[in-house]
């Protein structure tokens, strides 16, 4: 029987640690300085200081961190925390412990986080280790989803509406197979691409009885799981 363990994290009275299957943990093994255990998965808690010059927009994904996250670990065992967001711009998952104190994880020990029933994985693409959210996974080929964050600019002309800097958030697809990640596009014609004839059919046909989209990530996993099951 696998062995589970639940760690939830609440902003207000700090962390508490609820275990199963007689299995021990205390905080300091996840919550630890990631240089004094070889299961650390993170840093220790950060303060980070508002910047003098307004920004509007985030660079977390999640609008806000009241978000429930099962943390599965290299070794099997899985961390619920009820507090968490994904900061795009430097690329780390966080928890909120106070108004002004942050703990950031690492990947160290840590196969993926499922945040909201959505999986986010850590993949080496483009010179880099970045956190992709998985939208579908056959085993042999994945579809992914990367996030990046543009800062537009204020402009003080009173016609563009844009008067202080903003975070805008983009989305961009990419396609595993192997160890091999590439860019891709995600629309009709490259989705029933990835599969054979008969299978895009099948999957063509699955979609338009079902009224799915193919630009909807949720629409997308059920057309190619149905399409490659056939």
């Amino acid at each position: 029987m696998k062995k589970y363990v639940f760690l939830i994290a609440t902003l207000i009275t700090g962390f508490c640690i609820a275990q199963n299957n007689n299995i021990e943990n205390n905080s300091a093994q996840v919550f630890g300085n990631a240089s004094s255990s070889s299961k650390s998965y993170g840093s220790t808690s950060s303060i980070f200081i508002n910047p003098a010059k307004k920004v509007q927009g985030s660079v977390h994904l999640f609008k806000d961190w009241n978000n429930m996250a099962v943390i599965h670990s290299s070794d099997q065992q899985k961390f619920s925390l009820k507090n968490i967001n994904f900061n795009i711009e430097r690329n780390t998952f966080e928890s909120k412990i106070s108004e002004d104190s942050i703990f950031t994880f690492n990947f160290n020990n840590i196969d993926r986080f499922v945040i909201n029933n959505r999986v986010f994985k850590n993949y080496y693409y483009d010179g880099t280790n970045r956190v992709f959210e998985v939208i579908y996974d056959s085993g042999k080929l994945l579809l992914l989803k990367g996030y990046k964050i543009q800062l537009v600019k204020g402009s003080p002309n009173p016609m563009l509406n844009r008067s202080t800097d903003k975070n805008v958030q983009k989305e961009f697809y990419f396609i595993m197979q192997g160890s091999s990640i590439k860019p891709f596009r995600l629309k009709k014609k490259t989705i029933l691409e990835l599969m054979s004839s008969n299978q895009a059919k099948a999957a063509q046909e699955f979609a338009k009885e079902n009224k799915l989209s193919f630009n909807e990530d949720a629409d997308v996993n059920r057309i190619l799981t149905y399409g490659f099951s056939n």
